[in-house]
């Protein structure tokens, strides 16, 4: 609408921002679409499928026991971490 210089200082200024983000947010929502595949397991456990079903087994639950066993050290760690800002705070 109004071309002036000083609208075109401030396009030139803030075009490069507003590229990166449009950049960020393309490689964001193409990378979703590999996300929402997950992730395969049974390639990296191939070597142990030649060991047969029952230790492929025995891996799988493993992985799943130690998966549970993370969530819940990380789950411990943030409640650590509000209660010890709760203590902080100390408003109520």
């Amino acid at each position: 609408m109004f071309d002036t210089p000083f609208k075109n200082l401030i396009d030139q200024i803030f075009d490069f921002p507003t590229g990166m983000i449009d950049q960020a947010a393309q490689r964001i929502s193409s990378a979703s679409s590999v996300i929402g595949q997950g992730i395969d397991v049974s390639s990296w456990l191939a070597p142990i499928s030649l060991l047969g079903e029952s230790w492929v087994r025995v891996v799988n639950s493993l992985l799943a026991g130690v998966t549970f066993v993370m969530i819940v050290w990380i789950s411990k760690k943030l409640f650590n971490v509000y209660l010890n800002a709760k203590n902080g705070v100390k408003w109520w």
